[in-house]
């Protein structure tokens, strides 16, 4: 028998044992699509809800009809496990687009969460992770829409914000910077209002354990400082009146300064914008006026990127990624006698705003 028509019987073979793995429909299997997790009612359990879509065989595929589980259990791991035991059909997180912790369980620490992510391989590492104001329970069992179900629906709305103000927080780039030398984590915080989710902020991380927040309002200069984006607006009270600044180009570049023994870091951003609404500025526009509008933004982002500093600092987290960069820099890098340089370090931050359009008011 040739090369050739052993590889014909071969793949043969493998066609007619591929025809005979069972496989089930949408409609037989209960797909989680988000998860979110709160302290349990007693000492050192957790509660766990999942939303699972419902797909009826009269119903259309898009339908956004959900089934709650919602279960006390001893572990994370355990989870599962017992949400196993309230569902009629097979269980499957292969799907699972949104994780969701409470504030009060990431303030004590979801260490152990994060190792269940990072060894479960059936978990797409684009998944996103967030931190909820309350209950996630609530959040989840709320039912925003009717045109979509609630993991689609925040799986948006974080989207969306990544494509603005808010820096990317995927389970890649938690896991990345929960792990690397000198950097540490960050996630979303989402707020539930009468009839909506509104992202209200970030949560710094250090150690598994979430020990600072930034507000909404200070998020695009935090993202200024971190990574390189478009797109992206932050307001501006004005003379009598507020400014709106578009951003359409921001790099960051970071330097390192003094000596081996003294280290310090620069950190310089260049931002073009457009400022396409004011209101209640009644001077006409004029080269004059963008240059005013210009130096009251540096004043203002390196005012909130000197206040952020001193807060890391304090705090000791890193999630600019400061002493990531050094180690990258730094032949025989000590990451210990970073981490005691840290807290005293000389971090400065300049940035150069250039308004390119301007003009509208209201």
């Amino acid at each position: 028998m040739n090369i050739k028509w052993k590889f014909f019987v071969l793949l043969c073979i493998l066609l007619l044992s591929a025809g005979c793995v069972p496989s089930k429909s949408v409609e037989e299997n209960a797909i989680v699509q988000i998860s979110g997790y709160d302290r349990g009612g007693d000492g050192g359990r957790i509660k766990g809800t999942v939303s699972i879509p419902q797909y009826g065989k009269s119903e259309k595929k898009t339908a956004a009809s959900e089934l709650y589980l919602t279960v006390d259990a001893n572990s994370i791991k355990d989870v599962e496990k017992e949400i196993q035991k309230q569902s009629s059909k097979p269980i499957s997180i292969g799907k699972l687009a949104v994780t969701l912790y409470s504030m009060e369980l990431a303030e004590e620490g979801i260490s152990d969460v994060i190792d269940v992510l990072s060894r479960d391989a059936r978990l797409s590492r684009n998944m996103y992770l967030g931190v909820v104001d309350g209950q996630t329970q609530d959040l989840i069992e709320n039912g925003y829409t009717q045109d979509e179900t609630t993991s689609k629906h925040l799986q948006g709305l974080i989207e969306n914000n990544i494509h603005h103000n808010f820096p990317s927080t995927s389970l890649h780039e938690f896991l990345y910077a929960y792990y690397a030398i000198g950097m540490d984590p960050y996630l979303p915080i989402l707020a539930q209002k009468e009839s909506f989710v509104e992202i209200s902020g970030i949560g710094f991380f250090k150690k598994g354990k979430l020990v600072t927040t930034l507000s909404d309002a200070k998020v695009f200069t935090f993202k200024m400082m971190k990574e390189n984006f478009t797109r992206g607006m932050q307001d501006l009270p004005f003379q009598e009146g507020t400014i709106m600044l578009d951003n359409i180009g921001s790099t960051v570049d970071y330097k390192l300064t003094g000596t081996n023994e003294n280290p310090g870091l620069e950190i310089n951003v260049k931002l073009k914008s457009e400022v396409n609404e004011m209101v209640g500025v009644e001077e006409k526009p004029s080269p004059q006026l963008a240059e005013e509008m210009e130096d009251a933004f540096v004043d203002y982002f390196k005012t909130n990127a000197d206040e952020m500093i001193e807060l890391f600092k304090k705090e000791g987290i890193d999630p600019l990624g400061l002493g990531h960069f050094a180690k990258t820099r730094t032949r025989h890098f000590d990451e210990k006698r970073w981490e005691d340089l840290y807290p005293d370090m000389d971090i400065q931050f300049d940035v150069d705003v250039e308004i390119t359009e301007y003009g509208i008011f209201s």
